[in-house]
Protein backbone atom coordinates (compact mmCIF):
# COMPACT_ATOMS: atom_id res chain seq x y z
CA UNK A 1 0.00 0.00 0.00
CA UNK A 2 2.50 2.35 0.63
CA UNK A 3 4.22 1.79 -2.58
CA UNK A 4 0.78 3.01 -4.31
CA UNK A 5 0.55 6.09 -2.21
CA UNK A 6 4.40 7.06 -3.22
CA UNK A 7 3.44 6.49 -6.83
CA UNK A 8 0.23 8.65 -6.65
CA UNK A 9 2.24 11.70 -4.79
CA UNK A 10 4.51 11.39 -7.34
CA UNK A 11 2.44 11.42 -10.31
CA UNK A 12 0.62 14.57 -9.08
CA UNK A 13 4.27 16.09 -9.19
CA UNK A 14 3.40 15.82 -13.06
CA UNK A 15 0.19 17.90 -13.14
CA UNK A 16 -0.01 21.36 -14.05
CA UNK A 17 -1.84 22.36 -10.89
CA UNK A 18 1.14 24.25 -8.70
CA UNK A 19 -0.93 23.97 -5.49
CA UNK A 20 -1.24 20.04 -6.10
CA UNK A 21 2.42 19.68 -7.12
CA UNK A 22 3.55 21.54 -4.16
CA UNK A 23 1.14 19.86 -1.39
CA UNK A 24 1.85 16.30 -3.04
CA UNK A 25 5.97 17.61 -2.54
CA UNK A 26 5.20 18.80 0.76
CA UNK A 27 3.92 14.57 1.43
CA UNK A 28 6.21 13.22 -0.60
CA UNK A 29 8.90 14.87 2.51
CA UNK A 30 6.37 14.03 5.39
CA UNK A 31 6.33 10.28 4.08
CA UNK A 32 9.15 8.51 5.57
CA UNK A 33 8.38 5.80 3.49
CA UNK A 34 9.44 7.86 0.17
CA UNK A 35 12.81 7.24 0.83
CA UNK A 36 12.43 3.53 -0.08
CA UNK A 37 10.95 4.85 -3.41
CA UNK A 38 13.77 6.00 -5.85
CA UNK A 39 11.04 7.32 -8.71
CA UNK A 40 10.17 9.57 -5.63
CA UNK A 41 13.94 10.77 -4.60
CA UNK A 42 14.46 11.37 -8.67
CA UNK A 43 11.71 13.15 -9.04
CA UNK A 44 11.95 15.20 -5.89
CA UNK A 45 15.76 15.72 -7.43
CA UNK A 46 14.27 17.22 -10.62
CA UNK A 47 11.91 19.45 -9.21
CA UNK A 48 14.54 21.03 -7.37
CA UNK A 49 15.82 22.59 -10.80
CA UNK A 50 11.94 23.56 -11.33
CA UNK A 51 11.30 27.19 -12.73
CA UNK A 52 8.73 27.32 -10.68
CA UNK A 53 10.59 28.87 -7.50
CA UNK A 54 8.05 27.66 -4.89
CA UNK A 55 8.46 23.98 -6.34
CA UNK A 56 11.55 23.92 -5.94
CA UNK A 57 12.16 25.28 -2.54
CA UNK A 58 9.36 22.65 -1.77
CA UNK A 59 11.55 20.02 -3.33
CA UNK A 60 14.29 21.00 -1.35
CA UNK A 61 13.06 21.46 1.88
CA UNK A 62 11.29 18.04 0.99
CA UNK A 63 14.61 16.32 0.16
CA UNK A 64 16.21 17.72 3.17
CA UNK A 65 13.42 16.17 5.90
CA UNK A 66 13.80 12.85 3.46
CA UNK A 67 17.55 12.81 4.22
CA UNK A 68 16.21 12.78 8.09
CA UNK A 69 14.73 10.60 8.03
CA UNK A 70 17.29 8.01 5.97
CA UNK A 71 20.23 9.12 8.61
CA UNK A 72 17.97 7.84 11.95
CA UNK A 73 16.96 4.79 9.33
CA UNK A 74 20.59 3.67 9.25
Amino acid sequence: MKEKIVKNLVDLTYGNNNDVKIAAITALGDYKCSIEQQDAIDRLLVLCDDYNKDIAVASIISLSKLAKFFYEKQ
